[in-house]
């Protein structure tokens, strides 16, 4: 049996913290987020630099 993908709603502090323990756990997840400037960034530097400084993202996100 496969492991449910997850969706955050929001990538703020927040959004990014409970996305990082659901892929600690194995999940896949995909955050979402308002600002395509912010999240590009998220993406680009694999880390959410704005609101979580120094916390890497990993693969499943």
């Amino acid at each position: 049996m496969s492991t449910p993908k997850v969706s955050v709603i929001g990538a703020g502090g927040w959004g990014t913290a409970l996305a990082l323990l659901m892929a600690k756990r194995g999940q896949e997840v995909t955050i979402w987020g308002h600002d395509p400037v912010h999240v590009e960034a998220m993406r680009s530097a694999g880390q959410n630099g704005k609101y979580l400084p120094g916390v890497s993202l990993p693969p499943l996100i």
